[in-house]
């Protein structure tokens, strides 16, 4: 079970389940089911996940192929963060793997803060035989500092495949980056679907956001915060050769006070909800989507 490291500050959302319903109560009764409807008369082919929280990640990992693919990117395998590792079988003769890398030749040199040591995210297609790279890329969105204010989860690569038409399968994955702060509530988890050919791996789908909590709070039961939770499907439709994917979002915001009785402040949590939808569609190379940072109620 993945562990949401957007539970900074516990002691906030701790408050947020214990008023009367709680927030999942509340979001059931008050919107529809994330299950994603074509807008055609014919039935969603795939759902991929209703919610993020019922991604169910893929449980392989072959650590004698990984460390011969640490021989072949003439790196150490001690140098690999192994509990970050997250991989799947492609076909019978291909292995993806997503590692992190412990890079000390990035190691900041400024005199002002030791952000420690570098982790770089890597993607990997290996040969199942002999743990040949067959491809390989660096993720620079996903690398930090281990002392940095702002960081990257471990990455997790969804247990079924994708099929994006008739021939193409294609990997999904998801990872949260999230503020290290004790009073900052941020966080942000994202959705990447890449394809291999066998000699080039693409990312067709790039960091789109799936859940993610924004807001304040003074440290304890007061606070203000805004969540956007998202699924996605698959539909029975094509554009330029991939199927479109369906997202259906929902906002909550919640506003709690805590009950202050020496200043005659009572106890108050507010809910609020919106619903919307998106159609991507793929132009030929990527799913293109316009990134949405607005707030709908903050």
């Amino acid at each position: 079970m993945k562990i949401k490291a957007y539970l900074i500050l516990s002691g906030a959302f701790l408050f947020l389940f214990s008023c009367g319903k709680n927030e999942k109560q509340l979001i059931e009764e008050n919107a529809p089911s994330l299950a994603v409807q074509s807008e055609s008369p014919k039935t969603v082919e795939k759902l991929i996940f209703k919610k993020s929280e019922y991604i169910i990640p893929s449980d392989e990992l072959d650590l004698s192929l990984l460390k011969k693919a640490a021989e072949n990117l003439n790196i150490k395998y001690a140098s690999i963060k192994t509990e970050d590792v997250s991989s799947i079988r492609y076909n019978d003769n291909v292995t993806f793997f997503v590692i992190s890398i412990i890079n000390k030749s990035e190691k900041t040199k400024s005199n002002e803060e030791d952000l420690g040591n570098y982790y770089q995210r890597k993607y990997l297609f290996v040969n199942n035989e002999d743990g040949k790279i067959l491809a390989e890329e660096n993720d620079k969105n996903l690398g930090y500092y281990e002392n940095d204010g702002l960081r990257a989860a471990k990455t997790y690569v969804l247990k079924d495949l994708l099929q994006l038409n008739d021939t193409t399968r294609a990997i999904a994955l998801t990872t949260e980056v999230y503020s290290n702060s004790r009073v900052v509530m941020y966080s942000e988890e994202k959705f990447t679907i890449i394809t291999f050919d066998g000699k080039k791996m693409k990312k067709v789908l790039y960091e789109y956001p799936i859940r993610s909590a924004n807001g304040d709070s003074n440290g304890g039961g007061t606070y203000q915060i805004e969540t956007l939770e998202a699924g996605i499907s698959i539909s029975d439709t094509q554009t330029n050769g991939f199927y479109d994917l369906m997202v259906s979002k929902i906002f909550t915001y919640e506003d709690a006070v805590e009950a202050d009785v020496e200043n005659d402040i009572q106890q108050k949590s507010d809910l609020k909800v919106k619903k919307e939808f998106q159609r991507l569609k793929f132009d030929g190379k990527t799913y293109s989507f316009h990134k949405d940072d607005r707030s709908r109620f903050l």
